[in-house]
């Protein structure tokens, strides 16, 4: 069964006692059991009706006794667990002996108990469990969308922000995201967070325009700046080295990243201070020179910082370009050196 269809008979109050729910597509997984929840349970005895476990944590007699247990003033509860073992190729804490007894459980789960299975990107549909899961319930599968369904659920999102976005400009998103494609590396996770860029960009306009689209994605280079400097932050030293090395093989001078990463170092400093002095990042983009939403996301990484962390940083830069320019040390070498200094 498919989302689609799963969704469908939620709305119809067809409710299972069990559901394994799997796939790569996160946000539909969740957006389901949020869904399966609010038609489950009454908010007002939640607390009474509503169970989550990690499998880690979750021994199999505390998962029967849940089960067990009548619902408070309702007709059914609910019951989440993620990540159980007995789905994986690797078991820890499960015992075959186990399994088995979970097996013949399933048939027995009361009509009063919605079990949620989830976790899984993927399952074995040879495993008794799961057969046993979809003779008595439902295994309920989370792909990614086609691109019919990809185009009408961003008109749907765009909608929930109450704003508007024509064929055009659809088209034009699509063609700059990498969300459809074996290979694609984008879930509707990320394709939300997309969109929520375009609403604080367009600000209080209702539509999305076709410049808009080509101001945000015209500056990706931007955005991968931003990330370079999140993982610095962070002390990740590894995902700054992999940032780099993107936008290296995507062809970016590192004169260009050099100079941009120095460019926004100086940007987080001067909205940091203006920060302290009590601006909001209206102000601060007016007096620096930068678009509102750039200045956001600066306010927003500048918190991650000291002021005394920034001045290094930029000492840091500075050093790095003389060693550059002077012939010292050879570019990309001269990144990596700074990227490794700075994130000490």
């Amino acid at each position: 069964m498919n989302y689609k269809e799963a969704i469908d008979q939620l709305k119809a109050n067809k409710i299972q006692k069990v559901y394994l729910l799997y796939g790569v597509e996160i946000y539909l997984r969740n957006r389901f059991i949020k869904q399966l929840k609010n038609t489950v349970v009454n908010s007002d005895f939640e607390e009474l009706n509503f169970y989550s476990m990690e499998g880690k944590d979750c021994t199999l007699e505390r998962l029967i006794d849940t089960c067990e247990t009548l619902p408070f003033m309702g007709e059914r509860k609910l019951v989440l667990v993620n990540d159980f073992e007995v789905f994986q190729s690797k078991r820890k804490y499960i015992s075959d002996e186990e399994e088995k007894s979970l097996i013949a459980y399933i048939e027995k789960i009361p009509d009063t108990t919605c079990l949620v299975f989830y976790g899984s990107t993927s399952v074995d549909s040879r495993k008794k469990i799961v057969k046993e899961i979809q003779k008595h319930g439902q295994a309920i599968e989370f792909q990614k969308l086609n691109a019919k369904d990809f185009k009408q659920w961003i008109v749907g999102r765009m909608k929930v922000y109450d704003k508007k976005i024509a064929s055009a400009e659809i088209d034009y998103f699509f063609e700059n995201v990498d969300y459809i494609g074996k290979n694609a590396t984008q879930s509707l996770l990320d394709i939300d967070n997309e969109l929520k860029k375009i609403i604080s960009f367009i600000g209080d306009r209702d539509s999305v325009t076709l410049e808009d689209l080509q101001n945000i994605f015209s500056s990706s280079f931007q955005n991968d700046i931003f990330k370079l400097l999140d993982a610095i932050e962070k002390q990740q030293i590894s995902e700054a080295m992999k940032r780099l090395s993107t936008m290296v093989h995507q062809g970016e001078p590192i004169m260009k990243i050099a100079a941009t990463l120095g460019n926004h170092v100086r940007n987080l400093l001067k909205v940091k201070l203006l920060l302290e002095e009590g601006y909001s990042t209206k102000i601060i983009a007016s007096k620096i020179g930068i678009h509102p939403f750039v200045a956001s996301k600066c306010a927003n990484q500048a918190r991650g910082f000291t002021t005394q962390e920034l001045e290094r940083l930029l000492t840091q830069f500075l050093k790095m370009d003389v060693a550059i320019k002077s012939g010292k040390m050879k570019d990309y070498i001269a990144i990596e050196l700074f990227i490794l200094e700075i994130c000490k």
